[in-house]
């Protein structure tokens, strides 16, 4: 029996322009998953996104002065980083009532360590102008270095990337995700200096197990915001990050007595405790941070919170991220016992460290872009542990931390343009939360599947 070829074989003729849309697309999708091209378009996709938002914000530009809901471009860079390193500098609390008449703010700043205020002191060396240029720019390198770290690490534990056009690829597509997402465009809009907290976070986890030295410095800067420290030191506790961990507390209190000392002769032992009672106080009664009225929020208590019209106190706060994590600690711990993880951000062990501080104690969408590398190693799944769970679960996973990243509809220009009340208000605000708990259940779960199976294995 004659043997006929492929060419036989093809009914559709050469001429058939179907067929010959159908190689068209498939020779162009080759050409743009070619390394060199492909960083060609996400690194021109990085440099659009960074000057698309640096002219929004030029447009709304904050004036310095009484907050203007209208006009909130750079606002955070003024009131919690350029003012506040300001007149830290000169010996005067920012925590204090004195502080928001002297200096043009919206109000003093909640309880951040002093460590920040000395780190930002440069800032305050320059003119406004010229600060916020350079700290947008600062900004991008932020972004830059973030997606460049999750790029590198990827590649320690998978076969790729390799080349450095691989490298340049995937770190301007990770950058670009991160200014495009929800989190990200506040962070970049507001000035806020969350990816400082995000880069320090993810290096004091990556290295908590293996250079304590680097992730104790790194968790300095992370004491900055007791909300981020405090959550990830627990879980880091639990799975034996020590040397880390005492380095780290060393070096934050240290420079946090440093840094009240320095402000203490302006108010007084007594008179810096009252100061920071009432900015606290005065913080949580913004209409912005009550759950009921919140759409940024993404922590379990909140939600909570939102649907009962309940408004709790510190202390509530701090029992439920305790009851919390205090189960997940004693399974983390249980997992190293049985499973060889370094406790980097690309295996299970990083994941849960990174992930449930966000339900567990007070958090916003902007503290979720500490997901990103939770994200990469779901997508591309390097050996390890997350080789170990199922495609579906990965997926799961994946999906349910990309939902705050995109979950636009609850933005205050959306929700005000859209109108929501009501139910409709509830769900939508809800949706970042009840997400980012689904993936960590699926976390948890899968630490507990993998651990278990090892320990059969062992048997």
């Amino acid at each position: 029996m004659q043997q006929l070829s492929q060419e036989d074989l093809d009914i559709t003729g050469p001429t058939d322009a179907p067929n010959q849309t159908v190689v068209a697309r498939d020779r162009l999708a080759s050409l743009i998953a070619r390394p060199p091209v492909g960083a060609w378009i996400c690194g021109l996709l990085f440099v659009f996104l960074a000057t698309v938002s640096a002219l929004r914000i030029h447009q709304r530009l904050q004036t310095p002065g009484p907050f203007d809901p209208a006009f909130q471009g750079y606002c955070d860079f003024q009131n919690g980083t350029y003012f506040p390193a300001l007149a830290f500098r000169r010996g005067l609390s920012p925590y204090g009532q004195k502080y928001a008449q002297t200096y043009p703010v919206a109000r003093s700043i909640p309880l951040f360590s002093p460590a920040i205020l000395a780190l930002h002191v440069p800032w305050s060396l320059l003119p406004l102008t010229v600060a916020q240029v350079l700290h947008y720019l600062w900004t991008m390198v932020l972004v830059i270095v973030i997606s460049g770290l999750v790029a590198h690490w990827l590649a320690q534990r998978a076969s790729w990337p390799r080349t450095s056009a691989e490298y340049l690829l995937l770190t301007f597509a990770i950058s670009s995700g991160l200014i495009a997402s929800r989190g990200g465009q506040q962070t970049v809009f507001t000035g806020y200096f969350t990816f400082e907290l995000i880069l320090a976070s993810l290096v004091a986890v990556h290295y908590g197990r293996t250079r304590p030295g680097l992730s104790g410095v790194a968790l300095f800067v992370v004491s900055a915001k007791p909300t981020y420290v405090i959550p990830i030191g627990i879980l880091m506790l639990c799975r034996g990050d020590l040397k880390a961990l005492v380095l780290g507390a060393a070096l934050s209190i240290a420079i946090a007595v440093a840094g009240f000392a320095w402000i203490l002769p302006e108010s007084g032992i007594e008179g810096l405790v009252h100061e920071i009672q009432v900015t606290q106080a005065t913080h949580q009664a913004d209409d912005y941070e009550i759950p009921a009225n919140s759409w940024i929020r993404v922590d379990v208590l909140a939600i909570v919170a939102k649907w009962l019209t309940w408004e709790p106190d510190e202390g509530v706060h701090l029992a439920v991220m305790l009851g919390m994590l205090a189960p997940i600690g004693a399974i983390l711990a249980w997992y190293h016992r049985r499973v060889d993880d370094d406790g980097g951000v690309m295996g299970l062990s990083g994941a849960t460290v990174l992930l449930l501080p966000l339900v567990s104690m007070y958090h916003h969408v902007y503290d979720a872009l500490l997901v990103i590398p939770i994200m990469t190693a779901a997508l591309i799944v390097p050996p390890g542990t997350w080789s170990r769970v199922s495609a579906p679960v990965r997926w799961l996973v994946l999906l349910a931390c990309a939902i705050p990243a995109a979950n636009y509809l609850s933005s205050q220009m959306v929700l005000e343009k859209l109108e929501l009340q009501g139910v409709a208000y509830q769900l939508v605000t809800s949706v970042n939360c009840l997400a980012l708990t689904l993936a960590s259940v699926l976390i948890v779960i899968s630490l507990v599947v993998v651990a278990s199976r090892q320990q059969i294995a062992l048997r």
